[in-house]
């Protein structure tokens, strides 16, 4: 069961290079109809004239929403028919959307108030709800005992649970958190200089460190390895938000269809490793995410109002559900193995929405009696 843990886990990240089979599909068609001295026309659309910031903090929740359910479908392993293989292949995108709209929501908040303020709003919003989520996981993992074994290495179970450290994402969010004042700092200054050294950064850390980590990313290298490779696209949030009003958003769009067009070439010209093709893809990815937000607009405001209440829900509780749901999908995976995997998977979905209801309620009232 262990390897087949593994493997299905390791599976995940290596379908998910897929997804730009869809993106390569895109380039030759537009290569075909639209021509490279077109593409500008084509970026005139109105869609792209809008104002990036004002549309992105309008439906920030729901474009959340629809980040962690991505997220969600892409940790999920009870069924990989169609359309739930789609996930599998481009839901990882998820983490690099919540990144990128963290990147921009922290530029307000550095703005409007000083350091300290800033660092305690910030340690009031993550750490009850990471303490509050571990503990609790713990003591389901402690009870359930060895019928749930299997996760004590897959997920990292352990002491670390306890602060939800046990999660990658909490450790690279607490470092860019560290940094966001002094990197914005440096953006108002030094901007192409600043994105210069972490995309020197990155690339480095993609071909030398990054490989040797691998998956296993529970050490001070690994972790370190891990924030920088999510670095750039943390970084993009803040750049826009910074400086979304002195270029026309329309060159910005062009440029990243070049550059992406670029970069898979790249790709499929040079002999990379796992990944350093991955860190060509993570590069591309940020350099399109605010045409990827924009056509995450464009499906919140055409979806039925029903669904858009779910999905906002999903938004408002995204940081606890990404705490709980992993161990709920796996938990409920091993100890009901002769169940309807749909149902299984609905069965979780509404688990791990009742327990990010009450890990964020319970927070809030931690906060509010000591006053944190």
């Amino acid at each position: 069961m262990l390897s087949a843990y593994n493997e299905g886990y390791y599976a995940s990240y290596i379908a998910a290079q897929e997804h730009f089979n869809f993106i390569k599909l895109i380039l030759i068609i537009l290569n075909k109809h639209f021509p490279i001295k077109k593409i500008y026309y084509l970026c005139n659309m109105k869609i792209w004239n809008r104002d990036f910031i004002e549309e992105t903090s309008k439906y920030r929740s729901a474009i959340m929403g629809l980040s962690m359910l991505s997220i969600m479908l892409f940790h999920q392993y009870f069924t990989s028919s169609f359309p739930f293989n789609i996930f599998h292949n481009i839901g990882f995108w998820g983490v690099d959307i919540f990144l990128f709209l963290s990147g921009m929501g922290l530029v307000n908040s550095i703005r409007k108030n000083t350091t300290n303020v800033f660092y305690k709003r910030r340690f009031k919003r993550l750490i009850p709800s990471c303490i509050i989520c571990g503990i609790t996981k713990l003591t389901v993992f402690i009870l359930l005992g060895s019928s749930v074994q299997i996760l004590k290495e897959g997920l990292n179970i352990g002491i670390w649970s306890l602060a939800s450290l046990d999660l990658w994402f909490i450790h690279t969010i607490i470092i860019l958190y560290i940094i966001s004042p002094l990197l914005y700092r440096l953006l108002l200054k030094w901007p192409y200089l600043t994105i210069s050294i972490i995309l020197t950064a990155f690339i480095i850390n993609g071909l030398t460190v990054r490989p040797m980590v691998g998956f296993k990313w529970l050490s001070l290298q690994g972790i370190i390895s891990w924030t920088i490779e999510r670095l750039p696209v943390f970084t993009a949030g803040m750049f826009m938000s910074i400086k979304h009003k002195e270029r026309h958003f329309t060159y910005f769009v062009s440029i990243c269809l070049l550059i992406i067009a670029l970069i898979l070439n790249l790709q499929e010209k040079t002999n990379l490793s796992f990944h350093g093709i991955q860190a060509c893809q993570m590069l591309a990815l940020t350099i399109s995410m605010p045409a990827l937000i924009i056509l995450c607009t464009f499906i919140i405001t055409i979806i039925p109002n029903s669904i858009y209440k779910v999905v906002v829900f999903l938004g408002t509780y995204s940081l606890e559900l990404y705490l709980t749901h992993e161990f709920i999908f796996w938990t409920i995976k091993i100890s009901c193995k002769d169940v309807n995997p749909i149902i299984l998977l609905l069965i979780s979905f509404i688990l791990s929405c009742i327990a990010a209801y009450l890990c964020k309620v319970y927070a809030n009232k931690l906060t509010k009696q000591y006053d944190l």
